[in-house]
């Protein structure tokens, strides 16, 4: 394993030791129950920590009810989700590892039966996958976007996660 002498060694990153370099990255496991994480997904996170993972990068959650991919998603413009978070992220950080939350807008790519809002995008064309279309954001919009990206930021920060994607 010399070629990858460094893989299990501690790393500082922004202020936090990571035992090593080893990162579980986010994908849609689709665990919520109604928006909300639960029990289910801080088991399945919290067996990754204490499996060795250095870094955890939560499953993606929406930042605005115009980019959402799938039912399954986590509520994205609600308090109520930060309680929830919290028990996760400090179930992953006593087991030992930095726990961060990924953002996203999934922009003309997101399915409107699934979501229940049509999607925003810059340019308002169809996704490669379907042909549902998109709406062209105006300039409010983006702002409103831009809005909505700090906004789940700082429900990140207050849920305990070290940091957002």
């Amino acid at each position: 394993m010399t070629q990858y002498r460094h893989l299990l060694s501690p790393l500082r990153l922004r202020g936090h030791t990571l035992r090593n370099r080893i990162v579980f990255g986010a994908h849609t496991a689709n665990m919520s129950d109604m928006g909300i994480p639960g029990p289910r997904v801080q088991g399945y996170l919290e067996e990754r920590a204490l499996g060795g993972a250095g870094m955890i990068v939560s499953e993606p959650v929406p930042v605005h009810r115009t980019g959402v991919l799938t039912r399954g998603n986590y509520l994205h413009s609600t308090d109520e989700v930060i309680p929830h978070f919290r028990k996760i992220t400090d179930a992953v950080k006593a087991a030992g590892a930095v726990i961060l939350q990924q953002l996203y807008h999934i922009g003309a790519h997101g399915d409107s039966d699934l979501s229940f809002a049509p999607h925003w995008s810059p340019s308002g064309l169809p996704s490669y996958h379907d042909s549902d279309g998109s709406h062209a954001m105006t300039e409010t919009e983006i702002e409103e976007l831009l809005d909505a990206h700090a906004a789940a930021a700082l429900r990140a920060k207050m849920a305990g996660f070290q940091g957002v994607e």
